[in-house]
């Protein structure tokens, strides 16, 4: 792996910060839970999805408010979040579009329900000109499931 990793996230859920855990656990690399202000959605997974898709329709994104660190000293970034409706997140949107002058590579990874949709190719579709990898992407109620042996491999690659 290389030098200077940061892991940045968004769980909403707990998922993805079990698996951000995991990632940091086996590469020692900094790590940022990133936050949208406090009740932008609610702790209830039905109502997040009701709210995430009224703001695909209004072109809303929620504000990342953590402060992120000088991207730049970061040879790659790994952004982890989870899968709505077979999409990114839309706090992980928001980060993209904050991070769109970055000159390293972006490494997605995702945690989701039952189905990652296209994630992926949805990723490097908000990514504008960023450098994209391929990502680490696990399901909670079907396959792939996370394993520490499929995500050494996968961080071997990188």
């Amino acid at each position: 792996m290389v030098r200077n990793v940061l892991i940045l996230y968004y769980s909403q859920f707990g998922n993805t910060a079990k698996l951000a855990s995991a990632i940091h656990r086996q590469t020692g690399a900094d790590i940022l839970r990133l936050q949208v202000p406090e009740g932008y959605f609610p702790d209830d997974m039905e109502e997040t999805d009701q709210i995430f898709k009224a703001d695909n329709q209004n072109g809303r994104l929620p504000q990342i408010i953590t402060e992120l660190p000088a991207l730049d000293y970061y040879d790659t970034i790994l952004v982890g979040g989870p899968v709505w409706d077979g999409k990114v997140a839309s706090p992980i949107i928001s980060l993209l579009r904050m991070m769109k002058d970055y000159q390293g590579k972006v490494v997605p990874f995702s945690t989701g329900w039952s189905d990652t949709g296209n994630y992926q190719a949805d990723f490097v579709a908000h990514a504008g000109k960023l450098k994209i990898a391929d990502g680490y992407h696990v399901l909670t109620h079907a396959t792939p499931k996370y394993s520490p042996s499929s995500l050494a491999s996968w961080l071997r690659k990188l």
